[in-house]
């Protein structure tokens, strides 16, 4: 081998690692028991570290692998893309009852409605050479829905009371790692896998919901379909549907409140939380 293959070899290493590296990094892992005890403090401060860090990763692999750069080919294999989306989301009807538990007991609050919400969010994702039909997405998406006072059933009664006032703010950011599926239609020279590319994801996530008191850490399920127009060679735009699942999330600290505004109890609610997203993007091929 000579010393400029061997260069190239070395520098398609590189960019393999920093793609590996990335992946790696966004992608959620299982919580530990310490972690699920002391839970809402160290994933606050890791998360926003490890993100910068994924981001960097991500940043580097794009810069090795940019258009014009003086030492292509090598790349990455396969093809890697990246992309951004913007849209709206709702909650699903499997967050509208609550089980709060207080000092008195442990009623069910039925009827909450949840505000819908503008997301936005980045991805990366990478198919593979050798089943190019097959492959990894990790993506971060953020949104808020907020619960407006509002008054719902509570049973059995709280201190009397068979309905209460709730009041809560969600800002809810989501992270996740999905195993893609596609096929491709209307193939020609300038995209020979196809210029309309139906898809489908599903993998692990992991989300956290930032209320106003407490924050909650869950693993979820991610499942997304989508389709793929690649309007040049390198330049694609796509919509899709999200739907995520989160199963008893909890908050430690959830106030209740008299229909007319007195403070109630205060108590730990666990509930079922599932949003499902709707969003248009553009992502870049390489």
């Amino acid at each position: 081998m000579n010393l400029k293959g061997g260069k190239r070899l070395t520098r398609g290493a590189w960019r393999a690692a920093a793609l590996l590296m990335a992946l790696a990094i966004l992608a959620p892992g299982p919580q530990s028991a310490a972690l699920a005890d002391t839970g809402a403090t160290a994933i606050a401060i890791a998360a926003p570290i490890m993100g910068v860090v994924g981001c960097a990763a991500i940043g580097y692999g794009m810069w090795l692998n940019r258009p014009g750069s003086p030492d292509q080919p090598p790349k990455i294999p396969g093809e890697l893309y990246t992309g951004v989306f913007l849209g709206g989301s709702l909650v699903g009807p499997g967050a509208d009852n609550w089980n709060f538990r207080y000092a008195g007991g442990t009623p069910n609050l039925s009827n909450i409605n949840y505000q819908p919400a503008v997301v936005g969010g980045v991805k990366i994702g990478w198919f593979t050479p050798w089943w190019p039909n097959i492959g990894i997405e990790a993506e971060t998406n953020f949104t808020r829905h907020d619960i407006a006072q509002q008054t719902v059933n509570a049973s059995p009664a709280i201190i009397f009371n068979p309905t209460v006032s709730i009041q809560q703010k969600f800002n809810v950011w989501t992270m996740a790692l999905k195993l893609m599926f596609r096929y491709g239609f209307f193939k020609d020279q300038e995209v020979p896998f196809g210029r309309l590319q139906p898809y489908l994801g599903i993998g692990p996530g992991a989300v956290i919901i930032y209320g106003q008191n407490d924050s909650a850490k869950n693993l979820s399920l991610e499942v997304q379909a989508g389709v793929r127009y690649m309007a040049l060679k390198n330049v694609s735009i796509f919509t899709e549907y999200k739907y995520s699942q989160q199963w008893d999330v909890e908050l430690e600290a959830q106030q209740v409140f008299t229909p007319g505004g007195v403070p109630l109890a205060l108590g730990r609610t666990n509930f079922d939380f599932d949003t499902h997203k709707f969003v248009l993007g553009v992502a870049y091929h390489w």
